[in-house]
């Protein structure tokens, strides 16, 4: 009875929404063109991201330099342009001469890939970041109707033709999805999946003749599934946020860089082979880098020049797959590599720009979660400041009380800091003038 209520339901919704006109139709669907439109997508502007790595906002702010996310001494730029000259001269007689050349292969024709181009990137992303402790494959594979890229172990870097093809000129967009992979070798995200995999095929393997069991074990699967599912999407998303870091400190664009993701955007699910079940859906991930450039370190840049300008021009040779290049080196024992943030110097990071950038609520929330784990007075010191800027912001008189809370609080923290006892009186002094 209640199959055959649903199937009256149904053809009554059905009659009804086809008793309508055409135009009514085509009425329904143009939000959903403007939401979804591909040119819309493909000329989103996403300039103001370059802001993020040029400047800091003008804001009137306290900022007694307690807090410091990077200890770089910038380069002479004379002495950085010669290092940058010399370089050239090498990549011209020695490296494009080994591989500069457009190559054909069974696995790729009727395209030619410029290895060149992909080395150049590369190399760049490379030596800004202080990864060139161990040798790095990129292959550049044939497949006209995938456009993705991958990551596997050995340093080892998959690029579709399809999408090689489609941002070849948008060098920023590329570096952009050479990051990405890059990130998640550098994360440990391959070994992480490997053991993820194990763990789903030991589950599966307890089959048995007794079906309650096997009902159980079935839910603990799919339960898994899920589990591991999220897991497998963060690591998308903190693979996302690690390649903008790349990026700046290789002196990307990252409005440019935002190509890359704003193409996938248009395909959706239609063209790319892989599961939304693995990949977070991309609108959700342009949010998340946005998010991640509006909290750049902008000395990342002069960080990066640096770590190019101490370095060496990467060797490269064509392998012999002749759909691969090994940008290779020598690891340098006195030599510092990189490192992936710890907590504590991600959350500063966050709180800290967001605060120079004017953005109160977001150094509010990650100064107080900052507290939980460094034990000093500057955060509260911070947390103070940022209190006090959202109180202009509102009037609300909370939020003047908790600025007292906090600078109260560091106070106990350090008896004789003069920033200390400056905020207090200035606190006082808005105490009264607003009364």
């Amino acid at each position: 009875m209640k199959k055959i209520l649903v199937v009256l339901a149904l053809i009554i919704f059905q009659s009804v929404s086809f008793a309508s006109s055409y135009m009514d139709r085509q009425l329904r669907e143009v939000k959903k063109n403007q939401e979804y439109s591909s040119s819309k997508i493909h000329t989103t502007d996403y300039q103001n991201t370059d802001n993020f790595v040029k400047t800091i906002n003008k804001i009137d702010l306290k900022d007694p330099k307690l807090i410091k996310i990077s200890n770089i001494t910038p380069v002479n730029e004379t002495s950085y342009q010669k290092k940058l000259a010399a370089d050239e001269e090498i990549y011209n007689n020695k490296i494009k001469r080994a591989i500069g050349k457009n190559s054909n292969s069974v696995n790729i024709e009727p395209s030619t890939v410029d290895f060149y181009n992909v080395y150049r990137i590369s190399e760049k992303l490379i030596r800004a970041n202080k990864l060139d402790y161990v040798n790095w494959r990129i292959t550049i594979r044939k497949a006209p109707d995938d456009f993705n890229a991958d990551a596997s172990a050995g340093n080892h870097i998959n690029i579709n033709t399809a999408l090689y093809d489609s941002l070849y000129n948008n060098d920023d967009a590329l570096a952009f999805c050479i990051a990405h992979e890059m990130a998640h070798l550098l994360l440990g995200h391959t070994q992480r999946l490997a053991e993820i995999r194990t763990i789903m095929q030991n589950i599966k393997r307890g089959n048995s003749k007794d079906e309650l069991a096997d009902a159980i074990t079935d839910m603990y699967f799919y339960s898994q599934i899920k589990i591991f599912s999220n897991e497998i999407k963060d690591m998308e998303y903190i693979a996302d946020a690690e390649a903008c870091n790349l990026l700046v400190k290789a002196g990307y664009s990252p409005s440019k860089a935002m190509d890359a993701l704003s193409f996938l955007n248009t395909l959706q699910g239609a063209n790319i082979k892989y599961l939304y079940g693995t990949h977070p859906i991309m609108r959700h991930r342009i949010s998340n880098v946005l998010e991640t450039f509006a909290v750049v370190d902008p000395d990342w840049v002069e960080e990066g020049k640096q770590n190019i300008y101490n370095s060496k021009v990467l060797d490269c040779k064509k392998s012999s797959d002749r759909v691969s290049i090994v940008l290779y080196t020598q690891k340098d024992p006195s030599k510092k590599y990189y490192e992936p943030e710890n907590i504590e110097t991600k959350l500063t990071r966050i709180a800290y720009m967001s605060y120079l950038r004017g953005n109160f609520r977001e150094a509010k929330k990650y100064f107080l979660r900052l507290t939980d784990i460094d034990k000093s007075y500057i955060p509260y010191l911070y947390l103070s400041y940022t209190e006090e800027n959202i109180y202009k912001q509102t009037g609300k008189r909370k939020h003047l009380k908790q600025a007292f809370q906090a600078i109260e609080k560091a106070s106990e923290l350090n008896k004789n800091d003069s920033n200390i006892s400056e905020q207090k009186e200035n606190l006082q002094k808005i105490q009264i003038k607003d009364l």
